[in-house]
């Protein structure tokens, strides 16, 4: 699944064959709830665009089929991040 990053900077430190955990937070920006982990330890299977400023950045990652329904059933505008695994 492709996923666009809150803060596409954080694409330049990931790489394919890591592990992520998957955090989406909701629209509203500051003061809203806190976010929510949608998949842990998810695959990454490709990195595009890291570096560019266009919006075409993406990550892709391997997600199992409900958490996929949960990153993609979100309200317009949520916000994801990532934590790299070690």
């Amino acid at each position: 699944m492709p996923v666009r990053l809150a803060e596409p900077a954080a694409l330049a430190v990931v790489r394919p064959g890591a592990h992520v955990d998957l955090l989406a937070a909701p629209p509203g920006g500051a003061g809203s709830s806190e976010a929510t982990l949608l998949a842990p330890a998810a695959l990454v299977l490709d990195v595009l665009g890291a570096g560019t400023t266009d919006g075409s950045a993406a990550l892709y990652l391997a997600l199992r089929p409900d958490q996929a329904q949960r990153a993609v059933g979100l309200p317009e505008g949520s916000r994801f991040a990532i934590v790299i695994r070690g």
